[in-house]
């Protein structure tokens, strides 16, 4: 039970989906915004080729829909709410469809550990009398942890951050470039919902293959450049070349679904697969290199550096990288068609990367890290400044999604809201569901001014943040106030003469906040995010 590497079987993760707090105080209003959550994280593994994680959550969304949302005491007074579990209840046959189909890609990866079991048997008798190191509680969460069964490479985000993100970037690229295409295939909103995942299994081990290849390629890049600078070695070129190359992928990817018409990561079954063209690159394959060898030249270049059209409705925020010349490349081998059935087999896994939870609650709930654009609140601020100086507070969602088994924030969404100088409070909140669920979003937190009063968080703030982590325990709430002075915390205790164990102070205003503390959120301004205003007479 013990062992990291161990991929978790069918029984054990469907143990670990049971055990979950329901409490029927919670609104079911709460509770379907928690399922909802659970169905969109699912879908996010199942790209990611998490299918330990995906069965988990997939398992867990199911059991709390039939299991407890059908006798939660809110369905006889709460029409909206039972018209909304009754249409989720409706589409749990998909649902059920991915579980038959992920289960017996588990127990292969079971079956083979168990097969191997006996000669690492052997190895830990051999080492028997060398000592055995006590594992600290993260190492005792970590091998029950399904995101990390069986995971080929598991990285720290808070190490890897510059790849996190540009892993991250080019897969949200790529879904976003798979939905654009959809909708110019003329697919409704609501079949796309209902057939998200339902492309994936078609040509599934190709696309996974594809990924993780150039996953491993980016890792290898990544890990020859930290090489050279800890030789001492120039290595500006290379920094060029990795952020070039990285623009380019992503690029590629969402200019290939643009033009073309074929979505970059959902294969759905309605709309026709376009023919493979001469530019895509072969799935990297890992040769031995000899001693000193350079920088590999870049993998990919392209015809043309064009801009896929972007979408009138939203204003994107970034750093821009450098530009990019390419060429083209000449006689190029083509990539092998599309396979368009289920293989009896999954693509290996030992290539997959996962990025590690940066902690593990008390109850083995591991918490992710979560990325947020380093432009964001700067940009907040600006929408809130009218707002700012009338003295009301503001509130913004912070909205993502998961790849790799970390959460990236990509959209601030300003909802429809009711301002006073204390509180902030949504309103029309199905405007903010429906577009979450459009644009396949998690809503990983949220940020609100304090125009008039100090950085705390109120009764009313925490009871909000909770409502947050109910849904998901990594949520953040960040929270800006207008300092007109330093606060007096350290120069007050300087100044202080009591000599009693326990006396009182006459500020309340004591403590400063850090500036970046220690946590599971990383700030990164190469992370691109857009921003959606839902306000009547805002709307974009």
């Amino acid at each position: 039970m013990g062992d990291l590497q161990r991929p978790l079987s069918v029984k054990e993760i469907s143990q670990q989906a049971q055990v979950f707090a329901f409490n029927p105080n919670v609104p079911l209003k709460s509770w379907l915004r928690t399922a909802n959550m659970l169905h969109r994280e699912a879908e996010a593994y199942l790209r990611d080729g998490n299918f330990a994680k995906a069965y988990m959550m997939y398992m867990r969304y199911t059991l709390l829909l039939m299991d407890h949302l059908q006798k939660h005491p809110d369905l006889k007074k709460d029409r909206d709410s039972r018209l909304q579990l009754k249409k989720a209840i409706n589409g749990i046959e998909s649902v059920i469809a991915n579980l038959e189909k992920i289960k017996p890609i588990i127990s292969n990866e079971y079956d083979k550990w168990i097969a191997g079991e006996e000669k690492r048997k052997e190895r830990r008798e051999k080492l028997k009398g060398e000592g055995k190191r006590t594992r600290t509680p993260y190492e005792q969460h970590a091998s029950h942890d399904p995101s990390l069964s069986a995971a080929g490479r598991v990285l720290d985000a808070g190490e890897h951050q510059d790849l996190a993100v540009v892993l991250a970037q080019r897969e949200m690229k790529r879904r976003d470039a798979g939905r654009l295409a959809t909708r110019q295939a003329g697919v409704s909103a609501e079949e796309e919902q209902e057939r998200r995942t339902a492309g994936f299994w078609d040509n599934w081990t190709h696309d996974l293959a594809e990924k993780q290849a150039e996953d491993d390629d980016l890792f290898r890049k990544q890990m020859e450049l930290t090489r050279t600078k800890l030789d001492g070695t120039d290595d500006t070129h290379i920094q060029d070349f990795l952020q070039k190359m990285s623009r380019g992928e992503r690029e590629m990817e969402a200019e290939t679904a643009a033009y073309q018409g074929t979505p970059a990561a959902y294969n759905y079954p309605s709309i026709s697969k376009s023919q493979p063209v001469s530019y895509e690159a072969q799935p990297y394959v890992s040769r031995p290199e000899p001693p000193n060898h350079p920088p590999p030249p870049p993998p990919k270049e392209f015809t043309a550096d064009l801009e896929a059209p972007e979408r009138p409705s939203k204003e994107l925020y970034s750093t821009p990288p450098p530009s990019l010349l390419v060429t083209q490349p000449q006689d190029g081998p083509q990539p092998p068609p599309k396979i368009s059935e289920m293989p009896a087999s999954p693509p290996p896994s030992s290539k997959r990367l996962t990025f590690a939870p940066a902690a593990y609650l008390e109850n083995g709930e591991p918490i992710r890290s979560i990325f947020l654009p380093g432009q964001l609140r700067q940009e907040f601020l600006r929408i809130a400044a009218d707002n700012t100086r009338r003295g009301l507070e503001m509130c913004g969602i912070l909205c993502g999604t998961a790849v790799n088994n970390a959460l990236f924030i990509k959209c601030l969404v300003i909802p429809e809201q009711k301002c006073t100088s204390d509180t902030c409070e949504t309103e029309n909140e199905g405007d903010l569901f429906d577009y979450c669920m459009t644009e396949d979003l998690l809503m990983l937190g949220w940020i609100h001014t304090h125009p008039t009063q100090s950085c705390f968080m109120s009764s009313r703030d925490l009871h909000t943040q909770a409502g947050y982590q109910v849904m998901l325990p990594e949520s953040i709430a960040i929270i800006w106030y207008i300092q007109t002075h330093q606060p007096p915390g350290l120069p007050h205790i300087l100044h202080c003469n009591e000599t009693a164990t326990f006396h009182q102070h006459s500020i309340d205003n004591l403590y400063t906040g850090a500036e970046k503390p220690a946590g599971h959120v990383f700030e990164s301004d190469k992370l691109e995010f857009e921003i959606k205003d839902l306000r009547p007479g805002n709307k974009n």
